[in-house]
């Protein structure tokens, strides 16, 4: 069926040999071809020739034993001669019925086997260079100035580039052709070890190095901090992974829902690819839950508070997700004045740039013919649609404070019948704290890879050479932003990514390293190296935990006793000071609202409550009616 997602070129005769057939390749390839056949194949096969003689020997030698046997036990004789023959034709008879049977189980399950390995293979191909193809569609959006420092970072993240090509990107940076010698220098020696000399260089260019990474911190801190390292001699390494992109679930969710692809990015779309690729490969994500015995009415409270709580925190990411949406959709307008080194800010900070934006294109009055016009008319309806938003965050905030007081009174009342201290240490014993995988098992895996290449099918997605085609055009963005929410959406029935706390996890741990894979490799090399990727990437359960110990102590008031500061601390690696001033400060109860304070920021809180905002919530709506009724 996926036949034509790959049209490789004949290899000219007498060409050499191409140099990922080295004994590394062949390897990785047997490893990664051995991987999708273990995952596509539940039972292995028994020969046929062996069935057959499994059923002589039933119907013949040891049918013929057991009834003698048993005739000479039973009645002191030995048995009739048409009672062996009649035994005999029923267990052959039997025997060859199994066998039918088994024939045509076997002929169903090793098509379904056949084509489940395929669309496996198929999709640990393709994920790879979608990626590399959405990637290539971002750069082609950005300046010729922001794609070369792109492009540098590229080259700059991979643990295995070569010293030339670091000389490269940093003189694509700076434009400083002696610091990019110097920091192919620094490249050469570190990976011989030669710490002293590389000290050297880095302390003969200090100038120079801080006057580049002051022109780049201008531009783009994320893109600084990885020069810095790299002229300081330090790189990146498979064991921790790739900072994933923050929100970008609910941003494609939020695009789903509202079947506006502005609402998410390629960003999103190459992030969520990354993850694909890990789950298929065996990625296990850990997350930390807790669990709490007591009364019945304090358990289906403390449920009830579960439950408002992941509904306050999808609304709230509702929320963000518009907005930064809608920053998304200004930047595309100089008159908004908001760039790409915009979208990376704080939320508040983006918030406030959002503001300006919408006010400096309002101010202009942009004709509706023009592209201004027609961004100024989606991004007011989007600012209804965040005031929509708002009020759902509202209304889920007052759900969830109803929930946590319920929750606190009931808590109060328990600890005053019993006794401080007491209730203090009978709770602590009630909590458990547990380890949870999010994975994909192998049927899972199949499912994932059958539903995303029946909707490439459907799509007409196909690769020749280098570079994908939808139908008979290149991919465009819009094809990639959709290839990206489908595969979010066939994720979610399968590890549950709309789960706020899921979500927390997977923006918490680093995304594999995926350097090793390039344009061209085959479809088990890409497993090989993916299921070891996957496998060398390192979690840190540590603010995790620190997370957890900030819930139980400020969302539930729950005591953290010293005995679980210590667990915390040796099995997850939590910071002992944060346990410990969390325990003494369980939060102000007095106060109503400490539960979402636990939950978000203060500054978040501030931008809500801005009268700034309010205004210009209304003022879309108005904004919205005004041009329903000038189309009408």
């Amino acid at each position: 069926m996926f036949r034509l997602f790959r049209q490789r070129k004949s290899e000219a005769p007498g060409a050499p040999e191409p140099q990922e057939s080295t004994q590394d390749q062949v390897l990785i390839e047997a490893a990664g071809r051995s991987r999708i056949t273990e995952v596509a194949t539940s039972a292995r096969k028994v020969p046929w020739s062996l069935n057959l003689l499994q059923l002589l020997w039933a119907a013949g030698p040891v049918t013929f034993l057991a009834m003698q046997g048993g005739y000479f036990l039973g009645f002191g004789h030995a048995a009739p001669t048409q009672n062996f023959v009649f035994f005999a034709v029923y267990t052959l008879l039997f025997g060859v019925i199994g066998l039918i049977a088994r024939f045509v189980a076997d002929a169903t399950r090793g098509r379904r086997q056949e084509r489940s390995q395929v669309q496996l293979r198929n999709t640990i191909d393709l994920l790879p260079d979608l990626l590399f193809a959405t990637r290539d569609l971002a750069m082609g959006e950005m300046t010729p100035d922001m794609r070369r420092r792109q492009s540098a970072a590229v080259l700059l993240h991979e643990v295995e580039v070569s010293p030339e090509a670091v000389a490269v990107a940093v003189r694509e940076m700076t434009g400083d052709p002696t610091l990019a010698s110097t920091a192919e220098q620094i490249e050469i020696y570190r990976r011989l070890g030669l710490h002293a000399r590389v000290a050297d260089l880095v302390e003969a260019t200090a100038d120079a190095r801080m006057a580049a990474l002051e022109r780049l911190h201008a531009e783009d801190s994320e893109l600084a901090e990885l020069l810095r390292d790299r002229l300081q001699g330090v790189a990146p390494t498979r064991e921790e992974g790739v900072r994933r992109i923050d929100q970008f679930l609910e941003r494609l969710f939020s695009a789903a829902d509202a079947d506006d692809l502005s609402r998410c990015s390629l960003d999103d779309v190459q992030a969520i690819f990354v993850l694909a690729f890990e789950l298929v490969n065996g990625r296990q994500i850990k997350r930390l839950t807790f669990e709490w015995s007591g009364s019945w009415q304090l358990g289906r409270a403390l449920d009830r508070l579960e439950y408002q709580g992941n509904r306050f925190r999808v609304a709230q990411a509702g929320v963000i997700s518009r907005l930064r949406s809608l920053a998304m959709l200004l930047a595309h307008s100089e008159t908004s004045g908001i760039t790409q080194q915009h979208l990376r800010e704080p939320l508040p900070v983006l918030g406030q740039q959002v503001l300006a934006g919408l006010h400096a294109m309002l101010a202009a009055e942009p004709d509706v013919r023009t592209a201004d016009g027609r961004i100024l008319g989606v991004a007011m309806a989007q600012v209804d649609e965040l005031r929509e938003a708002r009020n759902r965050l509202m209304q889920a905030q007052s759900r969830y404070g109803d929930a946590a007081e319920r929750w606190g009174a009931l808590r109060r009342r328990e600890r005053d019948r019993k006794g401080g201290r007491r209730w203090e240490m009978r709770s602590a014993r009630r909590i458990r704290v547990s380890e949870e995988l999010i994975e994909l098992d192998d049927n899972q895996k199949i499912k994932l890879a059958d539903g995303l290449c029946e909707y490439l099918e459907e799509l007409q997605i196909r690769r020749e050479g280098d570079f994908i085609y939808f139908g008979k055009k290149p991919l465009d963005n819009e094809t990639a932003k959709r290839i990206g929410i489908q595969l979010a959406l066939l994720l979610d029935p399968l590890v549950d990514l709309t789960n706020p706390s899921i979500q927390r996890a997977i923006y918490s741990s680093p995304a594999a390293y995926l350097g090793g894979l390039y344009v061209g490799m085959s479809a088990d090399a890409k497993a090989g190296l993916g299921s070891a990727m996957v496998r060398m990437v390192r979690q840190d359960l540590g603010r995790t935990a620190e997370w957890l110990a900030l819930r139980l102590t400020r969302v539930y008031h729950l005591p953290l006793t010293e005995g679980l500061r210590e667990f915390l601390q040796r099995q997850y690696g939590a910071n002992p000071e944060r346990l410990a001033m969390l325990a003494q400060n369980t939060g102000d109860e007095s106060h109503h609202p400490v539960a979402l304070r636990a939950e978000r920021s203060p500054e978040f809180d501030a931008m809500l409550q801005d009268k700034e905002w309010g205004r210009l919530l209304r003022r879309g709506a108005r904004y919205r009616q005004a041009e329903e009724a000038r189309q009408n």
